[in-house]
């Protein structure tokens, strides 16, 4: 049985599909990951919360950091 070869298709500005679209979903993921934690920075604060430290605890645990503060905040 003779296999045929997997084409990939490359897109106009050189990237291959099948690396295009992780990079996409990526670089998605980690706007949305700023946005949450900056907002958990200025929630923080405004409510007399160490802002720092929640957005660090955001940044490095992602959505468990997230809810973890909307349980603990004041």
């Amino acid at each position: 049985m003779i296999m045929e070869e997997i084409k990939i298709i490359p897109l106009q500005f050189g990237f291959e599909l099948f690396a295009f679209i992780p990079l996409m979903i990526l670089i998605v993921w980690c706007v949305i990951a700023i946005v949450l934690a900056v907002w958990v920075y200025k929630d923080a604060e405004e409510r007399g919360m160490e802002g720092a430290l929640w957005l660090i605890i955001v940044l490095l645990l992602g959505i468990i950091g997230l809810i973890i503060y909307l349980i603990v905040r004041e």
